[in-house]
């Protein structure tokens, strides 16, 4: 028998990861959403994941965009993560008020994130309650400085 949910959702908080928000736009619709669940694949081909809930509304926009970038936040980019992150706020207005850029394939790049990751939808697979979001990375760009951590239900920084 599986462990109990709320079990393993706390035991999972012991895990120390990133924080990235995963912009998407196509010719509708634009927005993005805050992940803790990305991670690399391959790097022949150059493959990355993340893992989006069934219930996020991010999933349609982003298979129909058919494309999305993934921005690594830095320590410094707290607030946008909770943006990104909230259930009240429009993430197309977020997103607009933040001016992003684009690489390749026009997914949205926020601008001082340590990473950005500009991907072509590869493969959507479907696991749980959750997607789990393959992106073929057509583009990077990447700058110098700390990164934002969550851990413990808690946003960190490297002291």
């Amino acid at each position: 028998m599986p462990v109990a949910t709320d079990q393993f959702k706390s035991s999972l908080s012991h895990w120390a990861s990133g924080v990235s928000v995963i912009t998407y736009a196509s010719k509708t619709i634009k927005g993005g959403v805050t992940v803790s669940s990305f991670s690399s694949v391959s790097l022949e081909p150059p493959l990355v994941l993340f893992c989006l809930a069934k219930h996020s509304k991010a999933k349609e926009a982003i298979e129909t965009a058919g494309n999305f970038a993934v921005n690594i936040l830095s320590s410094e980019q707290k607030q946008i993560s909770a943006d990104f992150a909230s259930g009240s706020l429009d993430k197309a207005v977020v997103l607009e008020g933040l001016k992003p850029g684009t690489l390749s394939t026009g997914a949205p790049i926020l601008e001082g994130s340590l990473a950005s990751l500009d991907c072509l939808v590869h493969q959507i697979i479907d696991a749980g309650d959750h997607w789990i979001f393959l992106g073929l990375v057509e583009a990077v760009a990447t700058k110098e400085g700390s990164p934002l951590l969550y851990f413990n239900r808690n946003y960190r920084e490297l002291i």
